[in-house]
Order: C-alpha cells, then structure tokens, then sequence
C-alpha cells in the first residue's frame, strides 16, 4: 500500500505566517520545489514528503505582523 497525504488549506496558512516561499519551504525540507508545490495546491504527497514538509513548517517561527494580517488586523 501506497500511502499519499493531502494537506488542507490550514497548511497554506501555516506557511503564509510564517513568511515562507516554496523555494525556502522546499530547501528546509529538502524536497524539490514541484513536490513542495503540489503540496501547497493540494495534490498528493507520500508520507515521507508530508512528514518532511510538517516538520520543516512546523520548525519556523510565526511571523506576528503575518500572522495578524491573515487575521484581518492588520
């Protein structure tokens, strides 16, 4: 069994606050930028990329001034 993850829009979110590009993303996590872009626009991704990519996102602080104009308060 072949097992793929689909991140949902919270992933794209959580990218945005913290001010990462896909190229960044993709550096950190050591992927190529089309896996790190199919990801972000919701294809499929195996396990070890979506565990590279949570880790890599996860790993990076929250830009605050980002974080408030995602809210609408900026």
């Amino acid at each position: 069994m072949n097992t793929r993850i689909v991140f949902d829009p919270e992933f794209l979110h959580a990218i945005h606050i913290r001010g990462l590009t896909i190229g960044e993303l993709a550096q950190r996590a050591r992927l190529s930028p089309a896996t790190v872009s199919a990801a972000v626009h919701g294809k499929p991704v195996n396990v070890r990329s979506a565990l590279l990519l949570a880790r890599a996102v996860e790993g990076c602080p929250i830009v605050k001034e980002l974080e408030q104009r995602a809210a609408g308060r900026a």
